[in-house]
């Protein structure tokens, strides 16, 4: 009995410094509140999310990230529309992990949001916490979100659309490929992972690996790992040797997940690369392809300085060997 008097007592203390005249202690108490399980908890956080001091908000916010159910869901949408730059961003950040189905509906209403200061980090922030829901419903208001003015909100919206792999979105994921922002063709590029081998999604992952801009050919080279596309091996291979060592890092990774016999050569070139992340994922390709014909590079990499690359050696040496 004495351990739920002092939890009460425990709890009565922080809602009364939440009250606190003193910001900075109303500030602590919202963080002290993150780990607490008393119902009342989420109370005193939406409380905090309208307290007159921006550093008690967004504490508050923070701590939400905490706690789960509805109406904190609903709260943070709300401190979308704060007048203080690092309350919005703590709130889409708390937001983005509460994959609350019940707040789907006013998500995407906000998405949609055309009016106020905030409108378009608003729409953008509805659409970031829509993602991570794969709800149906959210597909529409994506879609349309392709088209949006700004950067960031086409950005998320392709977030949405990549994590509904929903083949009825490909005609937009094709003609966003040619965004003219770099951060939207990359998202493009993360989008289509979805497509499968002979599909009208391959060709602009493969134009991908060509793009002006590393990170999008970075991403594409991802994709098309993932979606273990075999058309795509000889672009691969010529991503194998990108001026950007990332790509080619992520092109070497792609042609091992494929299991790409005729990419051996250029795989096993990798061994030698200057940088240890290219020959680690050269070393851990060659393991996944196990084609005897790399037994000979493989053994010329077996005293790399970087003992992570080593390791791999001897892993992908075994699998050579024994596929002999």
């Amino acid at each position: 009995m004495a351990l739920f008097d002092d939890f009460d007592d425990d709890m009565d203390a922080v809602a009364e410094r939440a009250r606190d005249a003193d910001p900075g202690i109303r500030r602590v108490a919202m963080l002290n509140l993150a780990e607490s399980v008393d119902p009342q908890a989420v109370e005193l956080l939406l409380a905090g999310l309208k307290d007159e001091n921006a550093g008690v908000r967004e504490a508050a916010a923070k701590a939400l990230d905490e706690h789960s159910g509805l109406p904190a869901a609903l709260g943070l949408i709300a401190a979308l529309d704060d007048a203080v730059e690092a309350v919005r961003l703590a709130a889409i950040e708390s937001l983005a992990d509460k994959k609350e189905p019940g707040s789907a509906p006013r998500l995407i209403e906000r998405a949609q949001e055309h009016a106020g200061p905030q409108a378009a980090f608003v729409r953008a922030a509805a659409l970031r916490a829509l993602r991570d829901m794969q709800d149906p419903a959210a597909m529409p208001v994506a879609l349309s979100a392709l088209s949006d003015s700004d950067m960031a909100v086409r950005r998320e919206a392709l977030g949405v659309l990549g994590y509904l792999k929903a083949d009825a979105a490909l005609p937009a994921l094709l003609l966003a490929a040619t965004d003219p922002e770099p951060a939207v063709r990359r998202a493009v590029m993360a989008a289509l992972v979805f497509v499968r081998s002979g599909t009208p999604g391959v060709p602009a992952l493969v134009a991908g690996l060509k793009d002006a801009h590393w990170q999008v050919r970075e991403e594409a080279a991802f994709s098309i790992g993932k979606a273990r596309l075999p058309e795509a091996v000889d672009p691969l291979m010529a991503a194998a040797n990108d001026d950007s060592w990332q790509v080619q890092a992520k092109a070497v990774n792609a042609l091992g997940k494929l299991k790409a016999r005729t990419a051996v050569p250029v795989v096993a070139e990798a061994l030698s690369h200057g940088s240890s992340n290219v020959r680690k994922e050269a070393a851990a390709a060659l393991g996944e392809i196990a084609d005897p014909a790399a037994v000979a590079a493989l053994e010329a990499a077996f005293d790399d300085p970087d003992p992570d690359v080593r390791k791999l050696v001897r892993w992908a040496l075994e699998r050579c060997q024994a596929a002999a």
